[in-house]
């Protein structure tokens, strides 16, 4: 705002110049009149059309058709490790590991989530949501490194903090490039 109203002459020189776009287009009211809203830009002309290129003639080579590849074992392998895993994991570990251990992959879940269902357009003007997101990773992070230092727990909690760290440094490094665009 304090831009526009230095674009606008500031306090010595004020004037409204309705052939400016950015001002045309935020006036509401001048004199009494109401000229909102403002009148459409013109639409760019469309591009040239590229000149056809003469068609020569192409002889098309003819294509087999792959055929996919049925999983079979394969495919269900690496579900039944996963799952022979997780029960054993579950009979060895202690029940304070499991529950930390069912936090921290819900968290995973949870962020991933929040993370890839975000439209692209999108990211750079929630960059601050995710660093509140990541903020609350490190406080969990910060809450689990209260035991020893080789416990599984601890480990986990120092890795949520390393990475919430990285990602809020990313953050707010890619939030200053986005306002460095906007200024003179």
């Amino acid at each position: 705002l304090c831009h526009l109203l230095k674009d606008m002459g500031g306090s010595e020189n004020y004037r409204v110049d309705m052939e400016d776009e950015v001002v045309r287009g935020a006036l509401v009211l001048n004199a009494g009149d109401v000229t909102w809203p403002p009148p459409k830009r013109p639409t760019p002309p469309a591009p040239p059309k590229p000149a056809p290129e003469p068609q020569t003639a192409v002889t098309k080579e003819e294509s087999v058709p792959e055929t996919k590849k049925s999983k079979g074992i394969m495919g269900l392998l690496w579900p039944v490790l996963v799952g022979l895993a997780l029960i054993g994991l579950g009979i060895g570990a202690p029940p304070s590991f499991l529950s930390h251990f069912t936090v921290f992959i819900l968290a995973c879940f949870v962020g991933w989530q929040v993370i890839w269902n975000v439209k692209p357009a999108l990211h750079t003007p929630l960059m601050s949501v995710t660093n509140a997101i990541s903020g609350i990773i490190i406080i969990g992070g910060m809450l689990q490194i209260s035991g020893a230092a080789t416990s599984p727990t601890t480990i986990l909690g120092a890795i949520a903090i390393l990475v919430g760290t990285i990602n809020i440094s990313g953050g707010f490094l890619v939030t200053q490039r986005m306002l460095k665009m906007f200024q003179k």
